[in-house]
């Protein structure tokens, strides 16, 4: 039996797309954390220290970013269904 998808709901499928994508960037998040509490100060040529707060919010970054661009590939891959069809699949019972 033939299934084809002529629909995406784009904000139930960006927001499962965020939330794995959070989840899954959350250690670094924690090693982020954990570095800028205990690891050494690296220094550099002009002063600025290593940027360990970049890990602590990247699972917050990814999140979003992630979110606007599944919104963006739900839109474009909807009105690609609607003119040609959709991605089609087989199933059996």
């Amino acid at each position: 039996m033939n299934i084809q998808i002529s629909k995406i709901s784009s904000h139930q499928t960006s927001k499962a797309i965020a939330l794995t994508f959070f989840v899954l960037t959350l250690p670094f998040g924690f090693i982020g954390l954990a570095l800028s509490f205990f690891g050494p100060d690296f220094e550099s040529h002009n002063g600025q220290g290593f940027p360990y707060l970049l890990f602590v919010f990247a699972p917050v970054i990814y999140g979003v970013m992630f979110y606007f661009m599944q919104r963006f590939f739900c839109f474009a891959y909807n009105l690609v269904a609607k003119r040609f069809g959709g991605i089609e699949f087989e199933t059996k019972e």
